[in-house]
């Protein structure tokens, strides 16, 4: 093996490593991922990809089209966007995302071994439910040992985040990855040590829990049936019907579960006038809308103007759709429901393990999308487009294949 592939191969394995270890920990460690990936992924872009380049899945290409709609809506509203360059910057997650592929691709074909790969899933398990743990202790005792500093919330739990908000969601996708292995635990057996498995998801249940995320909530509870839709439809209606019981004795028994859903109504109605102020943002720029990331900004100028409830609130429109059609237009918004439907087909009709945990994972990103801007927080995003390009990486002809007898890391 040339020394230069060598070399990209570990990089791109320490990008792994990175991801594995900080996603839930540390945004600016985990920014490291994406300096290695930014120029692993070019590599082997360049090398290998004419092997497998026209059988990239449709949602792949829709990802590349996203990011640049995202890129041409900023230089059409460049007169009105403070710093564009600064906007545009901000799609490298889908930008890196995609080459990752090509990186993880030939990582798995070409150079880990099954033991690197359970060291990077153990590592990820142990990482989020450390952070979980000092979230927890902070949520409890008001202070957050790992942090060092003073709980970021009250009475709602953060992980290691800055925002209960970011993680509360972030971790609700966490926790149907882990219910999926805990429920095909035999198939994943070989992969991962289930006990690590059980214990990693009762901490991070409690951590939803006590985010009182609601949208993580309703994302986990409507992603559960998913996970074995495949498998038997009379098991998935099942489910269905007693996630409908465990939700709605929650909400009657529990007096903190009923205020979350109940007291909150001033919160479901700023939402209500964000959605509002997207829709008439995108009749005054239909095409392009204003600009990726420049919908927040101009909020309070769109409320005040077409007399819209809240005026004094800014912020994002707190649903992935809405959020695409006021900053990127019609176009954008095509492609990111596109991308997204697609991202539930091909996971769905694909029959390995690694689509068997993004099939849900997908369902829960897409439903809780509907309730906050989940596909801009920078956070959830590492762990979104990380599973993305590992999704992309093992659809391709000759991934997965992972008893290796050649190279190794040294």
């Amino acid at each position: 093996m040339p020394s230069k592939t060598l070399s990209f191969y570990k990089a791109t394995y320490v990008a792994l490593f990175v991801l594995a270890l900080g996603t839930f920990t540390s945004v600016s460690f985990t920014a490291l991922s994406h300096v290695l990936l930014i120029v692993a992924g070019p590599y082997f872009l360049i090398t290998s990809s004419r092997n497998y380049i026209n059988q990239m899945p449709k949602s792949f290409w829709l990802l590349v089209g996203l990011a640049a709609v995202c890129i041409l809506s900023v230089i059409v509203n460049a007169d009105i966007i403070s710093s564009p360059l600064k906007n545009i910057i901000k799609t490298k997650y889908f930008i890196i995302g995609a080459l990752s592929t090509f990186a993880f691709k030939e990582l798995i074909d070409h150079y880990l071994e099954k033991k690197h790969i359970r060291f990077l899933i153990h590592l990820f398990l142990i990482a989020t439910t450390v952070a979980t743990v000092s979230g927890l202790i902070g949520l409890w005792f008001g202070f957050n040992p790992l942090k060092m500093k003073n709980a970021c919330h009250a009475t709602r739990a953060c992980g290691l985040y800055g925002m209960y908000m970011t993680y509360g969601y972030g971790i609700s996708l966490f926790m149907v990855i882990l219910t999926t292995v805990v429920f095909y635990r035999k198939k994943f057996q070989e992969w991962i040590d289930l006990r690590i498995v059980y214990i990693a998801w009762i901490i991070n249940m409690l951590g939803l829990i006590f985010s009182f995320a609601r949208g993580g909530w309703l994302g986990f509870l409507m992603a559960i049936p998913f996970i074995v839709l495949k498998e038997s439809r009379k098991l998935f209606i099942l489910i269905c019907l007693s996630s409908v019981i465990v939700f709605s004795a929650a909400f009657f028994l529990s007096d903190k579960v009923h205020d979350v859903f109940t007291k909150r109504t001033g919160s479901n109605q700023q939402r209500i006038a964000f959605y509002k102020t997207a829709i008439k943002a995108v009749q005054e720029k239909p095409m392009f809308g204003w600009g990726y990331r420049n919908f927040e900004p101009n909020v309070k100028k769109l409320k005040a103007k077409y007399d819209i409830e809240y005026k004094d609130l800014g912020g994002h429109a707190h649903n992935n759709l809405f959020e695409h059609l006021a900053s990127t237009g019609l176009i954008g918004f095509t492609l990111v429901l596109a991308l997204m439907l697609f991202w539930l087909w091909e996971s769905f009709v694909r029959d390995d393990l690694v689509a068997t945990i993004v099939f849900p994972f997908f369902m829960s990103f897409f439903i809780s999308g509907m309730t906050q801007y989940t596909f801009g927080d920078g956070e959830n995003l590492f762990l979104l487009m990380g599973v993305v390009a590992i999704f992309y990486a093992t659809s391709l002809p000759s991934s997965f294949q992972l008893q290796r007898s050649s190279a190794s890391l040294k």
